[in-house]
């Protein structure tokens, strides 16, 4: 049932609610930005607390308040079904956050929260037009945090765009020390910084669940990917991270390249906007020599030139694992496109790469076509942006 946006109201939801009582056969209710309000989601909560068949509510932007949460909360420690609830962006406050940590240290079947907004009694902005209102306070996701520690079903954390800064990671770093449920992480754009990435990091060295960390957009510096880098060197879970727009320069690749020459399970890197240059890059392709685990990197933005991409397409003349390669906008001639097109011609496992916003010119392009042609006769699909 998708009635996102449709402005029912408390009494909407109200109806709705009764209905659900005895109905047995709706699984997904997407119910996000309708102002239902407290007496709303009261009514839903009371719904919940008989319904056995919803798995999958989406409440974003509902106004609901604390009064909200806290109904929805009770409600969750006796339903059975409910897998996956979205309460971002409803000013439900500390008070609000603790009911809903609470009912998760009880529950066993919710996998997935998001709490984008946790913002105790905030008013309406500008930034919740975008869909974003970031917490003012990392104390709100302390009782988040201390709720991970038991909870054992939870397996998404979604805080991108909330200013929880190093406190708040460092709260969920500590829960992340004995949680075994938890998969998925995104971290961007939360205000983090060296300290908060330390913690993470530290807990990656024991976490054996996590796979998936997003951490773009985020002041970390080449202190906090070294941190990362250590991690990395004996984590065996984490196969995807996002590294983009960190302030890593080419010490923090560097750290991270050395990582990789030990690290077999990583398969997908994000470094694009870190302004690792030439020499970044030569030292992630020397990794990429002996690493086969890695099959996507995105270096967008990083002004590698021509004799970044030169030392790449040597590697690529040796690797057969990397699959996918973005070199958007990287101050690539064309010199770069005929080293690129050479090693293309012998590699087998590439099958994208994006160049484009480079000055790779009609020569270079040629060279590339060339490639795609050739591959095509033989039997290989390669796609190449430019």
């Amino acid at each position: 049932m998708i009635l996102a946006s449709n402005r029912i109201g408390p009494e909407g939801a109200q109806a709705l609610a009764e209905a659900l009582k005895i109905n047995s056969s709706v699984r997904l209710m997407i119910l996000a930005s309708n102002r239902i309000g407290p007496e709303g989601a009261q009514a839903l909560a009371e719904a919940l607390k008989i319904n056995s068949s919803v798995r999958d509510m989406k409440l974003a932007s509902n106004r609901i308040e604390p009064e909200g949460a806290q109904a929805l909360a009770e409600a969750l420690k006796i339903n059975s079904s409910v897998r996956d609830m979205n309460l971002a962006f409803n000013e439900i406050g500390a008070e609000g956050a603790q009911a809903v940590a609470d009912a998760l240290q009880r529950k066993t079947s919710v996998r997935d929260t998001t709490a984008d907004d946790l913002d105790d009694g905030a008013k309406e902005s500008n930034d919740q037009v975008s869909g974003r209102r970031p917490f003012e306070a990392p104390v709100r996701l302390k009782p988040l945090a201390g709720a991970l520690k038991t909870n054992i079903s939870v397996t998404s954390i979604k805080l991108d765009d909330n200013s929880i800064g190093d406190e708040g990671v460092k709260a969920l770093a500590e829960a992340l020390k004995t949680n075994t449920s938890v998969t998925s992480i995104d971290l961007g754009r939360t205000s983090s910084g060296v300290e908060g990435v330390k913690a993470l990091a530290e807990a990656l060295k024991t976490n054996t669940s996590v796979t998936s960390i997003n951490l773009c957009d985020n002041s970390i510096g080449a202190e906090g990917v070294k941190a990362l880098a250590e991690a990395l060197k004996t984590n065996t879970s984490v196969t995807s991270i996002d590294l983009g727009k960190t302030s890593s320069g080419v010490e923090g690749v560097k750290a991270l390249a050395e990582a990789l020459k030990m690290n077999t399970s990583v398969t997908s890197i994000n470094l694009c906007d870190n302004s690792i240059g030439a020499e970044g890059v030569k030292a992630l392709a020397e990794a990429l020599k002996t690493n086969t685990s890695v099959t996507s990197i995105d270096l967008r933005y990083n002004s590698i030139g021509d004799e970044g991409v030169k030392a790449l397409a040597e590697t690529l003349k040796k690797n057969t694992s990397v699959t996918n390669i973005n070199l958007d906008d990287n101050s690539i001639g064309v010199e770069g496109a005929k080293a690129l097109a050479e090693a293309l011609m012998t590699n087998t496992s590439v099958t994208s790469i994006d160049l484009s916003w480079n000055a790779i010119g009609d020569e270079g392009a040629q060279a590339l076509k060339q490639v795609i042609e050739e591959k095509k006769k033989m039997g290989f699909e390669l796609r190449i942006e430019f």
